[in-house]
């Protein structure tokens, strides 16, 4: 029988090589919050959390108090008989979504490493053979973008996520520019961040059919959720809610009155990998595709969602390539990424990545 011995919670001071602009905000650096939860029998649970206050409210010292508060609640609790129970608890809190996945993360990595499973196998097993991850342009000049699209493409990345969200005229002539030296052998998915009315949203997604776009995430700001329905309705190409999808509920919503083609999974939006899995069997059964993605993330939160990615067929889009904007990250193992953006998962049991010095 194994008891929690101890949870341990630290911060880390997260560097990006360099600055990364979106329509709704510009980073530099991050400061994420980590749980680890050692058992009685010296196994260790990672888990990470890296609050969105601009989506989700939630901040890193709010976050920190949460993790704190769940201390008397998960200390000496037995795994896994007491797994379920804890898990329950925690959920049943309000808020503090990305302090919920750490603490989901850590107790379910746990638990792997007790049963001798990976991450992955332990939540039902992985239905696919690979993974293919975006990379990332940020919002930036038209020649800019394309000299990093360009070299992107030549290490091997063939699926490109270009930040748009700027004035739709500009916006329009970047992924002109992108086609012209590209071509039409990479795939463009394009994420606006909220950075259109609706109007605008409608004007330039007309004009960004002729350019093969694959997906157009995030047009308009979260709570027109009538008006990306509208708009879905308007043109050709898939419409994907991030900002819109924070949580089951507004999953829910988005899907009850068919506003979207796809949705966009945060383990640091919704709470956890399990309320993850729960909104991609719900998008699955309304025909609705889904999208993994992350924000300023490290490795042990990455691996967690590329897991959910290989064992869910709807999880059709991954975009989890924020380890390669790190400057030097704090984590060692998880997964791998090869030939641009294949990923790979550790052999390992549960997460398979852990924090240096850990």
């Amino acid at each position: 029988m194994e008891r929690v011995k101890s949870i341990e919670i630290v911060t880390k001071h997260i560097r990006l090589k360099k600055p990364f602009r979106t329509a709704l905000r510009e980073e530099e650096e991050a400061e994420n919050a980590y749980i680890i939860i050692e058992s009685s029998g010296g196994f260790r649970g990672f888990g990470e959390a890296a609050p969105i206050m601009e989506v989700t409210g939630e901040n890193l010292a709010g976050c920190l108090e949460f993790l704190n508060s769940l201390r008397d609640y998960i200390v000496g609790a037995e795994i896994p008989e007491d797994l379920n129970k804890l898990l329950r608890r925690i959920h049943r809190f309000r808020g503090f979504p990305a302090g919920r996945a750490a603490v989901e993360m850590a107790l379910l990595d746990l638990y792997a490493k007790i049963v001798g499973l990976s991450f992955a196998d332990l939540l039902g097993g992985r239905v696919k053979e690979s993974l293919e991850t975006d990379y990332t342009i940020s919002l930036q000049p038209v020649e800019a973008a394309v000299k990093e699209a360009l070299e992107a493409v030549d290490r091997g990345f063939r699926i490109l996520k270009v930040k748009l969200g700027e004035d739709p005229r500009r916006d329009l002539e970047r992924v002109k520019a992108l086609r012209d030296n590209l071509g039409y052998d990479v795939e463009i998915r394009v994420d606006a961040n909220q950075g259109w009315s609706p109007k605008q949203a409608i004007w330039i997604s007309k004009r960004l059919e002729r350019f093969e776009v694959e997906l157009i995430e995030q047009p308009i700001p979260y709570w027109c959720v009538d008006e990306l329905k509208t708009l879905r309705e308007a043109v050709e190409i898939p419409i994907a809610a991030d900002e819109s999808a924070k949580d089951l509920r507004d999953v829910l919503r988005l899907l009850g009155v068919g506003a979207v083609d796809a949705v966009n999974i945060k383990l640091m939006k919704c709470g956890g990998p399990l309320t993850a899995l729960r909104i991609s069997d719900l998008c699955e059964e309304a025909g609705v595709r889904c999208m993994i993605g992350c924000g300023l993330e490290t490795r042990i939160s990455i691996t967690a969602a590329a897991s959910l990615a290989y064992i869910r067929d709807n999880i059709a889009f991954i975009d989890l390539d924020s380890p390669l904007f790190i400057d030097e990250e704090p984590v060692i193992g998880g997964i791998a990424y090869k030939d641009g953006g294949r990923i790979k998962l550790p052999h390992e049991d549960g997460l398979g990545a852990r924090l240096v010095g850990y």
